[in-house]
């Protein structure tokens, strides 16, 4: 168990951590020559058992105090008899409730400093500090570091209270929130910080964020004693190889992140802040160990009971759905409120009350991760990796969610049947009702996403309700309405086309008597129409002879499965087709997207419809 103190300044939350386990927290020069505590402070005991997080009270280092709180610990709230609560005692309980923390104890300082009406006054203004908050209920124990039997009364009780529950926390990716970091001699590297989620095991390959440095674990130490492995909950220090240099803020996580500038919580306001909370407010943000500035944008309610709040960050936090937030006024110095994210994006383009938007905040409010995604396939094309990622779902979890659903995928882009079906019978109805004669190229199905048109297209050629001819799709057995002299000459040219190396312009105006500049006009005239495929020069093919070679080039890179590529002269040998053609065939296949050409090979790209 890990025990976070809180507290004013000068309660004696760094002299209690040492009458309860024998150590100084107290490790910076500074700290010990002014008596003050500064940065955070780690104290073991019962072999590693239980871990005392020791945080500064004053409230210039508010932000460290910040850094040490997780949601997983228990709370010690410290108050000093003689002072009784004051400002920080005030704020560390108002963090501690934002951040999640709920449960703790009370530890009442100092008490061999007063008289015993004192004491019983000072009990009752911490009763009306912690009244209707997690505390309420919490026992309070008088101690006094010149009373040892004091302060062993509070250490029984706290023994008592360790009893660590991980299981659910353990189904997520592993995650550390890092807040300090050393270099050791003969080991390199070692970054210390509270597991949010998941384990961590020894050789394991994580992830450094920033960076995205891969990194591997070559050590572990959790609550200050060697381990193999790491559990959520635990201060945890990670000896690690890959990377020279972290900052506090950074994280060790085991799925890549991209981070978040645009974050939308539920606010939680604090009630002792001193003035309205407006729109546009510049503020302090703080994620575990991370921090950025920003702005408190929009503020509305989602439903009655739900109020909502829209934080851009000036610098990403790798933050997950549930995580929780405090935010702080940049003016004021004092803590506005702070509250749980709820949805994270970094789209810059979208009103923040667009109803698309507000939308998918709806599906991600008091939603599990199963429902939600039901509500945004719903809506439509739905980023499959962008929610794995904001709901920090592993890959076991996210296959019990995502795969029994009926979904069609481009990427990461995924639409449901419904939709899709719905897609194609639209497509069908416009090409239906377009007025064009020569049909429609691929750019015109606007009512499809960019994504999934060429797939869905190459569907609904597959069935046979569209037909692809020279780039453009019309409904199958469409007639194109041709002059009589282009109709005579189409009829002609078809048969004599239909092969893999068809004549070229001159050999064909040789054959038909005809000058090769007029036919070259008549013959671009079918083009325009979609009958025919200039691919080079003087070299014109029809459309299902450049789909039938395509297919060619995918059967001879699945000859090649090592490096799936090919030479010409394997195309060459393959289809048949001589080398001067075969490198004009090939050259229009680059400018498609469909090949592309490495040195002297050639790879597939994608599809050819």
């Amino acid at each position: 168990m890990i025990i976070t103190l809180a507290g004013h300044v000068d309660h004696g939350k760094t002299s209690l951590v040492k009458a309860l386990t024998g150590v100084e927290t107290d490790r910076l020069e500074e700290e010990k020559k002014r008596g003050l505590t500064i940065d955070l402070g780690f104290a073991y005991i019962d072999e590693g058992d239980i871990g005392f997080v020791d945080v500064p009270g004053h409230h210039k280092f508010i932000h460290n105090m910040v850094a040490g709180v997780a949601s997983h610990q228990h709370a010690l709230m410290v108050i000093a008899a003689d002072d009784g609560p004051m400002p920080q005692s005030r704020e560390h309980l108002e963090i501690l409730r934002l951040i999640g923390v709920n449960e703790g104890t009370i530890a009442l300082t100092k008490c061999d400093r007063v008289d015993d009406a004192r004491i019983a006054d000072c009990l009752g203004e911490i009763r009306n500090l912690v009244g209707a908050s997690f505390l309420e209920n919490a026992e309070v124990f008088q101690t006094s570091i010149e009373n040892p039997v004091s302060t062993a009364q509070l250490l029984s009780h706290l023994r008592n209270q360790a009893n660590p529950d991980h299981a659910v926390q353990n189904e997520k990716p592993f995650r550390l929130a890092i807040d300090r970091s050393f270099t050791v001699r003969g080991a390199g590297l070692v970054v210390t910080g509270t597991v949010h989620s998941g384990t961590v095991k020894l050789d394991q390959q994580l992830t450094h964020y920033p960076s995205g440095k891969k990194i591997r674990i070559r050590g572990i130490r959790a609550q200050d004693k060697e381990v193999t492995q790491s559990t959520p909950g635990d201060r945890c220090a990670l000896n690690i190889t890959g990377i020279d240099e972290v900052e506090r803020g950074d994280w060790i996580i085991q799925q890549p992140s991209q981070g978040y500038k645009n974050l939308t919580i539920k606010l939680e306001a604090n009630k002792d802040f001193p003035r309205a909370i407006k729109n546009w407010t510049p503020i302090h943000i703080y994620h575990a160990t991370s921090h950025s500035t920003g702005r408190l944008a929009t503020l509305h309610r989602l439903d009655p009971d739900t109020l909502i709040a829209d934080i851009l960050c000036d610098e990403p936090l790798a933050c997950h759905q549930g995580d929780r937030i405090v935010i702080r006024d940049q003016s004021l110095d004092l803590t506005l409120g702070g509250g749980k994210v709820i949805y994270a994006d970094n789209d810059n383009q979208s009103r923040r009350n667009d109803a698309k938007r507000l939308s998918k905040l709806k599906a991600h409010t008091d939603n599990g991760p199963e429902q939600c995604l039901d509500q945004l396939l719903n809506e439509g094309p739905t980023n499959l990796a962008e929610f794995a990622d904001f709901w920090h779902l592993g890959d076991e979890q996210f296959q019990a969610i995502s795969g029994e659903k009926n979904l069609h995928q481009a990427g990461d882009m995924a639409i449901t049947e419904t939709h899709w079906t719905k897609l194609k019978v639209s497509v069908v109805d416009f090409t239906s009702n377009a007025k064009s004669e020569q049909g429609l190229k691929e750019n015109e199905f606007a009512q499809v996403p960019a994504l999934f048109r060429q797939m869905l297209l190459n569907e609904l050629v597959n069935e046979k309700a569209l037909e692809y001819t020279g780039g453009v799709y019309k409904l199958q057995g469409a007639k194109i309405d041709l002059p009589a002299p282009l109709l005579n000459l189409w009829e002609r040219l078809e048969k004599v086309l239909n092969a893999k190396q068809p004549p070229s312009t001159g050999d064909l105006s040789k054959s038909m008597h005809k000058p090769q500049q007029d036919l070259e006009r008549s013959m671009n005239e079918l083009v325009k129409r979609g009958l025919l495929v200039n691919i080079a020069g003087h070299r014109y093919y029809l459309p299902k002879q450049l789909i039938e070679i395509a297919e060619d080039i995918k059967l001879l890179v699945a000859r090649n499965p090592e490096t799936k590529a090919f030479t010409v002269r394997e195309f060459r040998d393959h289809t048949g087709i001589g080398r001067n053609v075969a490198i004009d065939v090939l050259e229009y296949f680059d400018g498609k997207g469909f090949t592309r050409r490495q040195e002297n090979q050639r790879i597939v790209l994608g599809t050819y419809p």
